[in-house]
Formats: structure tokens, C-alpha cells, sequence
């Protein structure tokens, strides 16, 4: 009787979550996909985030992470945050406010323009992570993070292909 009742609890509770979900394939799913034809070593693993909005109208936010070793058995990372606002002014000014501005120059990071997408922000530091590369398409925020600036590029326009034009 009992191991009913928790059965029927967690059904409901599961019917409750699915059914807030918009009915969408990730676009981290997707790009993962592409990722694993391309190379097939590296291993996804999708993500969620309960954190508040990155932009005040944002409709989701898709999060992934990449891992593999190295020739040398070194772990590499690569982590992918796309999100999707309700407009692009939004995301003008999550890019004007936090995304980065061309030449700017930190104790710790080196910022400069990137050209991808509408607009394009390449971090590149000495401390935490080594490179962040944050560019804007549309109604799109994506934010790739990862320990190589090559890993970042790469797997930045593997995002740049999955986001949907509009």
C-alpha cells in the first residue's frame, strides 16, 4: 500500500514538472548531436539551472557541458549556456552591461571583440577559466566557457548553428 502511494506521488509530481515544459528538444541536445558526429569524444552531459533569469524576459535557458581527456590524459571542459529573450533589446543591453566591450582590460582578464553572431565578446584570463566567449543572435544569449580559447571558438559556432533564426 505504501510503495503504491509514493508510486502514485512521484507520477504526479513528474506529470506536474513535464507539463511546464515547453514542448521543445533542447538546443543543447541538438548541438550535442552535431557535436558527437564531428567528434565523437566527447561526452555530454545536459543541465539545468533553477538560478533567477539571466534577462528580465527570458523564455529558457538551455545549459550544457562537453568533457573528454586530452591526448595526454588531461580532462577538458567546455560549458555552453544558451538563452532565449523575449526580445533583442534585452539582449543589447545584457551584451552592452555584462557581456563585454572591445579593448577593455582587466587585472585578470583581457577582453576584446569577437565576430560572431550580431556581437561578440571573447574573454581571455589567467585565473578560474582561461576563455569566454559571449555573442548574441537575435533573441539568443550564448555563453561558452571552457579552458582553451580553441575548445571556446569551436564549440561557440557549434551553438551558433543550432540557434534558430528567429
Amino acid at each position: 500500500m505504501q510503495l503504491t502511494s509514493v508510486l502514485i506521488c512521484v507520477f504526479l509530481v513528474s506529470s506536474c514538472v513535464f507539463a511546464q515544459q515547453p514542448n521543445r528538444t533542447p538546443t543543447t541536445v541538438v548541438m550535442a548531436r552535431n557535436v558527437k558526429r564531428s567528434e565523437p569524444g566527447w561526452r555530454y552531459i545536459g543541465g539545468s539551472c533553477t538560478c533567477p533569469p539571466t534577462v528580465p524576459g527570458q523564455v529558457w535557458r538551455d545549459n550544457g557541458t562537453w568533457e573528454r581527456k586530452d591526448k595526454f590524459g588531461n580532462r577538458q571542459f567546455v560549458d555552453v549556456e544558451i538563452v532565449k529573450a523575449a526580445s533583442s533589446d534585452e539582449t543589447v543591453e545584457w551584451m552592452r552591461r555584462y557581456g563585454g566591450a572591445g579593448g577593455t582590460t582587466s587585472s585578470s582578464c583581457r577582453v576584446e571583440t569577437y565576430p560572431l553572431g550580431d556581437e561578440g565578446a571573447l574573454f581571455t584570463c589567467t585565473r578560474s577559466f582561461k576563455s569566454q566567449l559571449n555573442y548574441r543572435k537575435g533573441l539568443f544569449l550564448i555563453r561558452v566557457i571552457g579552458d582553451s580559447q580553441t575548445l571556446v571558438e569551436r564549440f561557440a559556432r557549434y551553438a551558433l548553428h543550432v540557434v534558430p533564426a528567429t
